[in-house]
């Protein structure tokens, strides 16, 4: 039987506050890390071992790197719970291998409003949104020409097929819009209906709107550059609801100076937030470039579904159950050993 009561460590940042809270009450020792002055914070794991140590699960908000090393240094760990989707911050490769479960917040929610917003990005780029709403805010006349376009009858790629990118292609049909996705790693029988797999030099030629939906790897660091970006045509618009990082932004910034790519939609960035002197900057209030501060999916149904979520899977991991998101279910035996070790 587990040691009562169950040791749960959460960082002290916003994120973490919201965690704690959908933990309150339900007879954990929340033990809480120092509170956080950057946002997001970026937290000293090492500086807090002793506190980590005591620890059955954390709750590994976006600013605490759980690599190799930190776990091997907690004797007492059962299990990695991620409050979202993203795990960029915890080796799951180490967990695996040590035992030890890693479980997320994949809730359909939260991939489903992520899904709805990737297609407003897409319709608001296609309509000249942020053009129309300059001509209200600058009293301007309605112009003679407007180069807006429809979303029916164009091209759009989708750069990865997850859960997300899945939603996209379920809320896109009846749109009449031609759907191109490459992924390694999804045949095309395992697509959803109405998607075609192509290569990524080929979408990138063809689409007119190009939509990333990746996790972030090796593979996937700086996966659209100069090279790439200067496949797209020039009348193409790049969305990006995924990961900062699979974009060069110097040489994003060079092409949307350029105008060597119609526009873009940003909801990730290479730092969050964004840095002050980031030259993406210069892109606020332009005609074709939409960007917002890695928020643009999340609503109230999310949020309570997130912390629902955490609530369900630490409940899970503490009784010897998997969890309800799991994101590497291969571990499962070994993790099993191991809590039966730390019994």
């Amino acid at each position: 039987m587990h040691l009562n009561p169950p040791v749960i460590f959460i960082p002290g940042d916003w994120i973490g506050d919201t965690m704690a809270e959908a933990l309150a009450g339900q007879g954990y020792e929340i033990v809480r890390g120092p509170a956080a002055h950057e946002v997001p914070p970026r937290v000293d794991a090492t500086g807090q071992l002793p506190l980590l140590q005591r620890a059955n699960i954390i709750v590994a908000t976006p600013g605490l790197r759980v690599d190799r090393a930190l776990l091997q240094a907690l004797p007492r760990l059962r299990a990695v719970v991620a409050p979202a989707i993203g795990v960029e911050n915890i080796d799951v490769a180490a967990a695996t291998e040590l035992g030890i479960l890693v479980a997320h917040g994949a809730t359909p929610e939260n991939y489903l409003g992520m899904a709805e917003a990737t297609v407003m990005l897409i319709a608001a780029l296609a309509m000249q949104l942020p053009h129309k709403q300059r001509l209200l805010a600058e009293n301007a006349p309605r112009p003679r020409e407007l180069l807006s376009r429809s979303v029916r009858g164009s091209t759009i790629g989708l750069v990865g097929m997850g859960r997300i990118a899945h939603g996209v292609v379920e809320r896109l049909r009846g749109w009449e819009a031609q759907l191109l996705y490459f992924d390694p790693y999804v045949p095309q029988e395992q697509a959803p209906p109405g998607a075609t797999r192509v290569t990524l030099d080929a979408l990138l030629r063809r689409a007119d709107f190009v939509s990333l939906h990746v996790t972030l790897t090796a593979e996937t660091q700086g996966l659209i550059g100069a090279r790439e970006l200067g496949l797209m045509k020039p009348t193409a618009y790049l969305v990006n609801t995924s990961r900062g990082a699979a974009i060069d932004e110097a040489a994003l910034v060079r092409a949307l100076q350029e105008r060597r790519i119609a526009g873009a939609a940003l909801d990730t960035f290479m730092h969050e937030p964004l840095p002050a002197d980031s030259p993406l900057h210069a892109f606020v209030g332009s005609d074709n470039v939409i960007l917002t501060p890695h928020i643009i999916g999340q609503g109230h149904e999310v949020m309570a579904s997130l912390r629902q979520a955490i609530a369900e899977n630490v409940r899970r991991l503490l009784r010897g159950a998997p969890a309800l998101y799991t994101k590497n279910p291969e571990v499962l035996a070994r993790w099993q050993e191991r809590i039966a070790r730390l019994a």
